[in-house]
């Protein structure tokens, strides 16, 4: 699978693409092919601070926390999940987990959640648009149509912002997708 590693901590740091296997699910755990992620606070204090901060994995390391995706196997100890259920969580990215900045992360199933019916959500970019992103931050302001924005984590991987993947210096924004909308 693609995955954006991240090889040194350090602000000058930079995430890199990779193949790395396709993880499987743990019993207490689903596999989900990512649909949506973000790089969000955290993910930046990792990056720059490194092993100051308690949490962060060893290196290299997939980051990324909050996603949005499609369960694709589900482990024997999982309940409330079946293969093909929309999903969204924040379940990776921290100590010995995987990270959401990759094409499959497991998950366990206690982080995660059924994506509501009427959530509308947008594709991600391919994994060279995060590269050119991920050492920016976000700041949690959305702006009208036509304007450049910035949003939360949540409200990219929600869908409920007008703006498809934003970042500091982000795209125009848009339109939302119609409620109708579904990860595949």
């Amino acid at each position: 699978m693609k995955a954006m590693t991240l090889n040194d901590y350090g602000t000058e740091a930079s995430f890199v693409e990779a193949d790395m296997p396709r993880p499987a699910a743990a019993p207490d755990q689903v596999l989900v092919r990512v649909k949506a992620t973000s790089v969000n606070t955290i993910d930046t204090m990792i990056k720059a601070m490194g092993k100051d901060l308690p949490l962060s994995p060893d290196l290299p390391a997939v980051l990324g926390m909050d996603f949005a995706g499609i369960v694709e196997e589900v482990g024997e100890d999982v309940t409330g999940f079946a293969m093909g259920d929309e999903v969204y969580g924040c379940a990776g990215g921290l100590a010995d987990l995987q990270g959401a900045l990759a094409e499959f992360m497991s998950a366990d199933a206690r982080l995660i959640a059924h994506k509501p019916k009427a959530s509308r959500c947008a594709r991600p970019p391919p994994c060279r648009w995060w590269a050119s992103r991920l050492g920016k931050g976000c700041t949690g302001r959305a702006s009208p149509p036509g304007r450049r924005c910035s949003c939360k984590a949540a409200r990219a991987v929600w869908g409920i912002s007008p703006c498809n993947w934003p970042t500091i210096s982000g795209p125009r924004c848009r339109r939302p997708a119609p409620a109708t909308a579904s990860f595949r």
